[in-house]
């Protein structure tokens, strides 16, 4: 009997491994699936880099232990890239040159953006990650990523549509970042707010790192507004606003976007954050139904996880039901099947992550909900229905 070694199934092109079994018989095993990812394990962004890796480890675990892809289990490999756009390109051009790379998770819009022509140009692989940057949402300038949520704009959107809903005419004052991230809603903010009658009455840029607030906090003390929207920050400086505000006496209300809308976060800020509204896709429920909430609960018991956690559970969902798609088809994992089959994800169960059917329009999901702060209950609990954005509203 002549038995096949690894060189000659290679040469074959099968690239399978070989198991042996009891009989001395050799069988062709199913390759693995690897995913790349480039995660901020450490630096400044590690508090979300390390709950984003691990739901997107949680998921493709539980999948594995079901019996993976069409029978393919799914390597998971990520490596730490600091928040750093140089490492993730590095290590992005070390994992692809070392594996087969389908999908790969990127840590930043800096990096998503940088390596989107060599993603481009290759046609291998496509690419999800942290960022819900407004351009990524373009399916013509980049066709090979997309976005687990909604992005900057559409999340603005919520919030403003949100405001129109419950006084008319409400004056909003817009404060973000002088950052490419904290810049970015902002047109479309504006844009959103006179469509829906809503008078911003001030527009402030905070340098990035900055700690002294009392000068911008004057400037809302002034307009006196019925909202404040936040964009840009994770944190910082966002309770020192709310607390100086409060201590002035004002009654406004305070918002944010999807990176400050977190349990954990605001329970750092503490009796200051009480009424803090955000936005985000992802379901803060405790006692959510479906079948991966009910799985999050099994595997995280009773520690809470932030909404990175989540980001990178949907992530690895989107992945997973992507390649799910092209290998039903018999359709090899290059960037133009993949992409086919994402897009194609209409009306999707998310098992309850994100609170109704989900559809993927361009790249990205444009569906949110607001949450608000109870101090006293250190939660999240739901403000509103889930929206869903479109052009008209």
């Amino acid at each position: 009997m002549t038995k096949l070694d690894r060189r000659t199934f290679g040469k074959l092109g099968l690239g399978a491994a070989l198991v042996s079994t009891s009989t001395g018989r050799a069988f062709a095993q199913a390759p693995d699936i690897v995913i790349g990812a480039a995660s901020p394990l450490t630096g400044v962004f590690a508090f979300a880099g390390v709950e984003g890796f691990e739901g997107a480890r949680d998921h493709f675990d539980w999948v594995n232990r079901q019996g993976g892809v069409a029978g393919r289990k799914i390597r998971y490999i990520a490596e730490d890239s600091g928040y750093r756009v140089d490492n993730a390109v590095a290590i992005f051009t070390k994992l692809t040159s070392q594996h087969q790379i389908p999908i790969f998770f990127g840590d930043s819009t800096g990096f998503q953006k940088a390596i989107n022509p060599e993603l481009n140009r290759r046609s291998t692989t496509v690419m999800a990650g942290a960022s819900f940057a407004t351009e990524i949402d373009d399916a013509t300038t980049f066709p090979n990523q997309w976005i687990p949520g909604p992005n900057y704009s559409d999340q603005a959107k919520v919030l403003l549509r949100y405001i129109a809903q419950q006084k008319r005419g409400a004056s909003v004052v817009l404060v973000n970042s002088d950052t490419e991230f904290g810049r970015d809603p902002i047109a479309a903010s504006e844009a959103e707010a006179k469509r829906l009658g809503l008078n911003i009455v001030e527009k402030i840029l905070t340098a990035p790192g900055s700690v002294d607030v009392s000068g911008d906090v004057l400037k809302i003390r002034r307009r006196n507004p019925d909202y404040v929207i936040f964009h840009g920050y994770v944190l910082q400086p966002i309770p020192e606003f709310m607390a100086q505000a409060r201590q002035a006496g004002m009654t406004s209300k305070f918002m944010g976007t999807f990176y400050s809308t977190d349990t954990v976060l605001m329970n750092r800020a503490g009796a200051a954050a009480d009424g803090y509204l955000g936005v985000s896709c992802y379901n803060f429920e405790a006692n959510a139904q479906g079948a991966h909430m009910a799985q999050i609960r099994e595997i995280n018991k009773e520690k809470v996880r932030t909404n990175a956690y989540f980001q990178g559970w949907t992530n690895a969902g989107i992945a997973l039901e992507t390649l799910k798609r092209t290998l039903a088809a018999n359709q090899e994992l290059n960037a133009a099947n993949l992409m086919k089959a994402a897009r194609s994800i209409q009306n999707f169960d998310t098992g309850g992550v994100i609170g109704v059917p989900t559809s993927i329009v361009k790249n990205a999901i444009p569906v949110g909900r607001i949450w608000e702060f109870k101090a006293a209950e250190k939660r999240l609990v739901a403000a509103s229905d889930w929206m869903t954005i479109s052009a008209a509203g």
